[in-house]
């Protein structure tokens, strides 16, 4: 079922009407509603830190729990690994539509959109209700699905989105679900890096807003996280950066087990680079579907690798 499921998703990303690919949210959300969102979420409660990877595989895992290092930070409240809640958005969008069906005279009266704040405070609200006091939520979801609607579901809270070098992606992906077929892992990834830089072109620069490179955060994980807790102000002097090294794996492609638990990281682990074992006609597939996102995200210089 859950391979089913996978083969599912991606063929929304590979197909003409793909219903994850870049949709403008047209409509308006009204003050009200964003003025009940923040009485549902709680005022006092702080901005959540929401990671969203550009798709599975993109090292939302070992971001998520490098983060989650710092003591003010708390994720996986309940044990809630993922929070597919953003893909939900066009249904919850199809249910006010349903709801002014039922009574045209509401039209006009409530914003078009007005659903989309109060179900995603709602939804904040119960993670937080599972959050000790004085924490800080953390959570994760390894997809960009209705990225464009993330200002308008969730107006409170941060979002940093981690993207992943797209041949590692796709190597990492193909090993875990060999079913798949390549050059549709290709044009999921390359839909998702579109979407992205849609959005930075929209909310770059906006303090809520974080764009970060899962390489850099193995590569250099104490800058890293210094840049989100400068980005989002959590205080960096209290990270425990001498614990950095001795974060275990969870979620590798390479170096994984039946059950959800953590292992030592192996001995020379690397997630970086392993897409450097693909033969030509990968290659060339690559680049025909997914070399200019890989340009545009600063991945290479130029398409002669």
């Amino acid at each position: 079922m859950e391979l089913a499921s996978i083969i599912r998703k991606y063929a929304n990303y590979v197909f003409e009407r793909d219903p994850f690919r870049i949709d403008r949210l047209s409509g308006n959300v009204s003050d009200q509603a964003l003025l009940a969102a923040r009485q549902i979420r709680g005022q006092n409660r702080p901005s959540s830190i929401m990671i969203h990877g550009i798709t599975k595989r993109s090292g939302t895992v070992f971001t998520g729990e490098l983060l989650g290092l710092h003591p003010e930070v708390f994720q996986h409240p309940n044990r809630i690994w993922e929070i597919p809640f953003l893909p939900l958005s066009k249904s919850i969008l199809e249910l006010q539509e349903q709801f002014f069906l039922s009574y045209e005279g509401n039209l006009g009266r409530i914003g078009e959109n007005d659903f989309l704040p109060l179900f995603g405070a709602s939804f904040v609200a119960y993670l937080y209700s599972m959050v000790p006091d004085g924490k800080r939520l953390l959570a994760k979801m390894p997809g960009v699905q209705y990225l464009d609607y993330f200002p308008s579901v969730f107006p409170s809270e941060c979002l940093l989105i981690l993207v992943r070098d797209g041949r590692d992606v796709v190597t990492s992906t193909i090993k875990t679900w060999p079913q798949l077929r390549f050059s549709d892992v290709c044009r999921r990834w390359d839909h998702s890096a579109k979407m992205i830089l849609h959005f930075g072109n929209l909310h770059g620069g906006a303090q809520w807003y974080w764009l970060g490179k899962f390489e850099d955060a193995v590569r250099e994980p104490a800058v890293f996280v210094s840049q989100v807790c400068n980005q989002f102000g959590l205080d960096v002097r209290d990270y425990p950066f001498d614990q950095i090294e001795s974060l275990p794996v969870l979620g590798s492609s390479t170096a994984k087990e039946k059950s959800r638990s953590w292992i030592r990281r192996p001995e020379g682990f690397n997630p970086i680079g392993r897409w450097h074992e693909w033969n030509s006609w990968q290659k060339r597939t690559f680049k025909r579907i997914a070399g200019n996102s890989l340009l545009k995200l600063g991945y290479c210089s130029n398409l002669d690798w």
